[in-house]
């Protein structure tokens, strides 16, 4: 799906949406839905679309990024056809940072406020900023220290309107595929503990 313009007010229906069109893995194929892609639309926001800014002018790229999938899935193609997910997260508790791994090479285009990261205290839990630290060819460091409590999750783009057109802030640096949102829980809390990405 592209971004939704709603208003001011936040909304996570669209991101759960998006989640849940993986069948609550965050990424295809998995073991629910064998044989199908997912090629990312969010990233091509239309807010003076005609249509509404769900349905994006530029029918180019969302064809082009379907393709690739097709190649890949339906024909055996070698070639990437989904942007970078994260397959570990590693807690680093003394320096504040969560360090999150890649798949595959990223390519950081610019530092905002995409990732958040869930605080839990007395089972309360809110949703904080988690700034963009250091980066390279596959990992990224988020800044974590505004969770001076207990750290149970992290996301990405888990907005209806994550960024401006084709300005999110990962993609794949050869393909020019964005990184999909995702939803990650944290398991453990001991300090350099490594955790695939659960949801």
């Amino acid at each position: 799906l592209s971004s939704y313009l709603s208003g001011a007010t936040p909304n996570d229906g669209l991101p759960q949406i998006r989640w849940h069109q993986t069948a609550d893995f965050g990424y295809v194929p998995n073991l629910r839905m064998p044989n199908t892609f997912m090629a990312v639309a969010m990233d091509l926001c239309d807010r003076n679309s005609p249509f509404g800014s769900t349905h994006p002018r530029d029918k180019q790229t969302v064809a082009y990024r379907l393709h690739l999938g097709a190649r890949a899935v339906a024909y055996g193609a070698k070639l990437t056809f989904q942007g970078p997910l994260p397959q570990k997260i590693e807690l680093l508790g003394d320096m504040g940072l969560l360090n999150l791994t890649y798949s595959q090479p990223i390519q950081v285009q610019r530092h905002n406020k995409i990732f958040e990261i869930s605080c839990c205290s007395d089972h309360q839990c809110k949703w904080l900023p988690a700034p963009m630290d250091t980066f390279s060819a596959q990992t990224l460091a988020l800044n974590v220290k505004s969770c001076r409590d207990s750290l149970a999750a992290v996301r990405y783009a888990w907005t209806a309107w994550p960024c401006e057109y084709k300005q999110c802030p990962l993609y794949h640096p050869t393909s020019a595929l964005p990184a999909p949102p995702f939803t990650a829980f944290i398991t453990n809390q001991i300090p350099g503990y490594r955790s695939k990405v659960a949801k």
